[in-house]
């Protein structure tokens, strides 16, 4: 409207200037080319007030559709991230593009980087309920995130996320939002991160000179015993095993492999979680192929992960093994300087029991959830609106350079060929680009809805240590399960 009224005021002045220059006939042609040179003058001068004029009035109304999320007397805000990743893995650029697409919107984030431990998830929970040093943070565990729900440390955003149109089954996968509403469909947070743990990390030089095929379209355990037979060589101090189940790194990812073909009956005998399912003849199969592959030296044996604390760093990329179950630890294979290698990983399926589950649903483990990092808000935050702002960019793409530390976005709108240039220029010759797009392209609408006990991590317990004595041969595998079936039932029971 103003520049409208600009534009009026500017052509009714120029229209009484014409008419003057008109009006000037009778006079000398001098005076009359001294009129006509006047007015040309006005004309322009007028013409490029009009031009000012709009341009000022479309910058205020500019200015009134800039999102502002600073103080309310003009003030930026920063927010402060809580992350347990290093930030070198991409946390450095994710926080500097933020702050360049928010320099003009009145926020600015920091990173706060806390160790993902015992000790460093206690300060962070000290902070959180001090207030004022956290605004927004990432979670590694459900467990620990419903804890800190229920201690009120955290912000219910339903209402922002109703708000903002951000539908978390439809933008993350129904089984990977569903363990994250609580009591009257209340959201107070949400995972940003895929990562299957039923996928393996293969060297690919390694499978190449056994003349062993990369597993690209999954196995059998048939079909991954003969490959582990085939890769192992060697003996004593020079001995390299086909596989490392990593078992003292992340025990659950051979749970994870092992349960997988049950989806959501992999712990639970039904959705009442009154009663465990470890007595399924699948189980004692997956128990006792991990068991063959140790016996018969084709892995490294349980009791030296434990005693001589492995790990991916310190067997897989030192060439130890060709193969390893920790995909979560892709970003160590990405960084070639840190951890100096010259082969090339491929991901790959972990093998299913047999060719019975050789199928879409199960050989590429799809139908089991890989959401994790969850991301929530301080329930004392001072900026909740400029914290639920990076909560969404974050999600909506924001985190897309963390997949250069191996960090894979959930969210279903992510430019998958983004990701993988993304990746495939942090890691250069590391990675096998077409395990990487298989990996990238996990159908995760299939994924089941698991059973949940508050007593779950009571049953964790059980299963490991049946398991580490089963391990350890101090007893059989069906004495393993009798006792894992008994006394979690008796947990279960209790009131």
């Amino acid at each position: 409207m103003k520049r409208k009224i600009a534009l009026l005021l500017i052509a009714a002045m120029i229209g009484s200037s014409l008419s003057g220059c008109s009006n000037s006939e009778a006079a000398g042609d001098a005076k009359e080319a001294e009129a006509t040179n006047t007015a040309d003058s006005a004309n322009e001068t007028e013409s490029a007030n009009a031009t000012e004029a709009a341009s000022a009035a479309d910058g205020q109304e500019a200015d009134k559709d800039v999102e502002w999320f600073g103080t309310e007397d003009g003030e930026t805000v920063t927010i402060r991230v809580w992350g347990g990743v290093q930030p070198e893995y991409g946390y450095d650029e994710l926080i500097s593009n933020f702050n360049e697409e928010y320099a003009d919107k009145g926020v600015q984030a920091e990173y706060v980087r806390f160790v993902n431990d015992s000790s460093g998830n206690m300060q962070l929970e000290t902070y959180l309920m001090g207030g004022g040093e956290v605004d927004v943070f990432m979670g590694y565990k459900n467990t620990t995130f419903h804890t800190r729900v229920d201690s009120n440390l955290v912000l219910n955003i339903t209402d922002r996320l109703e708000e903002y149109g951000f539908d978390l089954e439809k933008e993350l996968g129904k089984v990977n939002a569903s363990s994250f509403y609580f009591d009257d469909n209340q959201v107070y947070g949400f995972p940003t991160k895929y990562e299957n743990n039923r996928w393996m990390m293969v060297n690919v030089d390694m499978f190449e000179e056994a003349g062993v095929e990369v597993p690209y379209d999954g196995w059998t355990y048939d079909e991954f015993l003969s490959a582990m037979e085939k890769l192992t060589k060697g003996e004593g101090q020079d001995k390299v095993y086909g596989v490392c189940w990593a078992l003292k790194q992340t025990f659950a990812a051979a749970k994870g492999l092992v349960g997988s073909v049950l989806g959501e009956k992999d712990t639970y005998k039904d959705e009442t979680a009154t009663q465990v399912n470890y007595d399924d003849p699948i189980w004692k199969d997956g128990l006792e192929m991990i068991k063959t592959s140790i016996d018969n030296g084709w892995a490294i044996p349980y009791e030296d992960e434990v005693s001589e604390s492995m790990t991916v760093a310190n067997t897989f990329l030192e060439e130890k093994c060709a193969a390893t179950l920790c995909i979560s630890q892709m970003r160590l294979v990405m960084d070639s300087v840190e951890y100096p290698h010259d082969f090339k990983t491929a991901l790959v399926p972990g093998p299913v029991p047999s060719e019975e589950y050789m199928t879409d649903e199960y050989k590429y483990h799809s139908n089991m959830p890989g959401d994790g990092d969850i991301i929530a808000i301080a329930a004392n935050t001072e900026y909740p609106d400029a914290a639920f702002e990076f909560m969404m960019w974050y999600v909506t793409g924001g985190m897309a350079p963390l997949a250069k530390g191996g960090r894979i976005p959930l969210w279903n709108g992510i430019d998958q060929d983004n990701v993988v240039a993304m990746v495939m220029e942090n890691a250069g010759d590391t990675i096998d680009e077409q395990s990487l797009r298989n990996y990238l392209s996990i159908d995760k609408t299939q994924t089941a809805k698991k059973p949940i006990s508050d007593k779950g991590s009571e049953v964790d317990t059980v299963f490991k240590e049946e398991v580490e004595a089963f391990l350890y041969s101090q007893q059989s595998v069906d004495e393993a399960i009798a006792n894992i079936v008994s006394r979690s039932n008796e947990i279960l029971q209790q009131k």
